[in-house]
């Protein structure tokens, strides 16, 4: 995972360019960039970014070019943007066109908790923050340590992460989720999911009997009417527990707050 994260950063330092003066005009493909963005300090500079760039609040304030799958190009131009950034996934499908358009653009993914601490210092290099990208970088590197450093569970509890309910998704092995449910010392009952985002059935869920069920599609109200999952220790013993899937899925310092919260959920199980 390292190795291909390495290689998306060198796709961006290679579009932009090394010797390029710092961006003053970026518009941000993604949420969690938008929000990267920001906590460098460098959000003033950013004019454009997507309909789901929500956080913080005042990105809801920039002009909105479409949203990560949809690029409205007549809008994109009018900002006369100097870098397009997004994830390497999602900006793919628009690479030939920003460069026929001769707009800069950046992509970057990391795969790992531990490479979004990193990504702070590569984007911070590329938008003439780099001071601010370590600070940042070091922050996350020493709270995680703070977070992790004295979890010791004699059992680890089982933990279903809903991430859909119709079709139900979870979270497998290549996923964030997945890797804060190990990070705070739980077992996820579908680690052995060949995908990162999986579908899972309600049986298999009810056979694995989770200790722990974690809801990021905001509905609690209907999981708890599923008559099958009574059954299951996370149900018998009420803990179902809906929570913010921002801070589950995008790729920024918001992450430890959801690995906070998860080591919380779990020390309750051994209670």
């Amino acid at each position: 995972m390292r190795r291909r994260f390495i290689m998306l950063l060198l796709v961006f330092a290679l579009s932009f360019g090394v010797a390029h003066a710092s961006p003053k005009r970026i518009v941000s493909l993604v949420p969690s960039l938008t929000e990267n963005l920001f906590a460098l300090g460098v959000g003033d500079r950013v004019v454009g970014v997507t309909s789901w760039c929500d956080f913080p609040a005042e990105a809801q304030t920039k002009t909105i070019v479409g949203d990560a799958m949809n690029l409205n190009v007549e809008i994109l131009l009018s900002l006369d943007p100097d870098l397009v950034i997004g994830d390497y996934s999602l900006v793919q499908g628009h690479l030939d066109r920003l460069e026929e358009l001769g707009i800069p653009f950046a992509a970057i993914s990391p795969t790992t908790i531990e490479e979004v601490g990193q990504s702070f210092i590569s984007l911070g290099e590329l938008v003439g923050a780099k001071a601010k990208g370590e600070e940042l970088a070091q922050a996350m590197e020493a709270r995680l340590t703070t977070l992790t450093e004295n979890i010791d569970r004699p059992t680890k509890p089982r933990v279903f992460i809903e991430v859909w309910n119709e079709p139900l998704m979870t979270a497998g092995p290549g996923s964030f989720m997945d890797e804060l449910i190990v990070l705070a010392g739980g077992e996820n009952i579908a680690g052995d999911s060949p995908t990162p985002w999986p579908t899972f059935s309600e049986e298999l869920v009810i056979e694995r009997d989770p200790e722990v069920v974690i809801l990021t599609n905001y509905n609690l109200l209907e999981a708890l009417t599923r008559s099958a999952w009574q059954q299951t220790s996370a149900f018998k013993k009420e803990r179902v527990y809906e929570v913010n899937s921002d801070l589950y899925a995008r790729t920024t310092g918001r992450i430890l707050d959801a690995l906070e919260e998860l080591i919380s959920i779990l020390d309750a199980v051994g209670q």
